[in-house]
C-alpha cells in the first residue's frame, strides 16, 4: 500500500541549505519531534501533520520534499526474552 513518503535526499538538501543539519534543529525550526523526524527520515509513514508542519517551516509545496510511495522502515527485531527459573 503507498502511503505518504519523505524524500529524503531532497529533505537533506533543503535542510542542509537552511543550516539546520541537526535532528534538533529541524525539530526547533518545524515544532516537531526529533523521533518523528529520525522515523520519516528513515523511511517511515508521514502523517498529514507533519507534511504541513514541514512544508509550512520551509516554505516549500508538497511535491518538493513528499512523494507517494511504499515504507521501507523497518523495526529493529526484538530479542527473544526468556524467564530466567528461580
Amino acid at each position: 500500500m503507498e502511503t505518504i513518503v519523505l524524500k529524503i535526499g531532497d529533505f537533506l538538501d533543503l535542510v542542509e541549505s537552511r543550516g539546520h543539519a541537526t535532528y534538533e534543529l529541524q525539530s526547533h525550526a518545524t515544532g516537531l519531534g526529533t523521533g518523528t523526524l529520525h522515523r520519516i527520515r528513515a523511511g517511515g509513514p508521514v502523517s498529514s501533520s507533519t507534511v504541513a508542519a514541514i512544508c509550512s517551516a520551509y516554505g516549500v509545496a508538497f511535491d518538493d520534499v513528499f512523494a507517494f510511495g511504499t515504507v521501507t522502515a523497518q523495526r529493529a527485531k526484538q530479542p527473544d526474552v526468556k524467564a530466567i527459573a528461580a
